[in-house]
């Protein structure tokens, strides 16, 4: 039997109404909205629960399970350790990576998240995707000790410029690159896409 709440969980957190839900599934929008309200869906078609499930990205087995228990604790310190090697990523790759449900990691990044103020952390998340961001200026805490590298600076210098880099980056600028000059505090994100420190532009403006 479909768990609504997962199925509204995973939903909302794709961006998907109910209506785009189900056209995409192929379904009558009606469906969505009665399993989703808790009506019994054990004799939906498993072609349309095949659907539902390919539409969201996930296996099936998360739209049937119901995990309440708190994520293993290596489950936790695993995420984080993805989190700070490759920067921004989404819950669904997470799970994939780590073999383990959308709904256990999404239990690991709260149980994260409740660890990390003390760390002078804390996570950001918009929708699928979440990133590691710091509480503190760290343009402060933390200065820069050597000097960019070339791909740093040129990443720098379009970001400056207003460019919306977030969907043409190459694989290495959006594993290293970006992460480094977030954790540089050379330019922060809080959902918009990353845009550089007032020091820094006033810096660059100068240059």
């Amino acid at each position: 039997m479909i768990d609504p709440d997962a199925l509204r969980r995973i939903r909302t957190d794709r961006g998907l109404s109910q209506r785009r839900l189900a056209t995409a599934a192929g379904v009558d929008p009606l469906t969505v909205k009665r399993i989703e309200g808790g009506a019994d869906a054990g004799d939906l078609p498993l072609r349309v629960l095949d659907h539902l499930a390919g539409c969201l990205a996930v296996p099936v087995q998360d739209l049937l399970r119901t995990r309440t228990a708190a994520a293993p604790e290596d489950l936790v310190q695993a995420v984080g350790a993805a989190l700070l090697a490759h920067g921004r990523t989404t819950i669904t790759r997470l799970a994939g990576a780590l073999a383990a449900t959308v709904d256990d990691a999404t239990h690991a990044v709260a149980g994260l998240d409740a660890h990390l103020a003390a760390a002078g952390m804390s996570l950001a998340r918009r929708h699928d995707e979440i990133w590691l961001v710091p509480l503190v200026d760290t343009a402060r805490t933390a200065p820069a000790d050597r000097p960019l590298t070339l791909a740093e600076a040129r990443l720098l210098r379009r970001i400056h410029r207003g460019e919306d880099v977030r969907r043409v980056l190459s694989g290495p600028d959006r594993q290293f690159v970006l992460p480094a000059l977030l954790r540089r505090g050379l330019v922060v994100d809080h959902g918009a896409g990353p845009v550089v420190t007032p020091h820094v532009a006033a810096s660059l403006a100068t240059a």
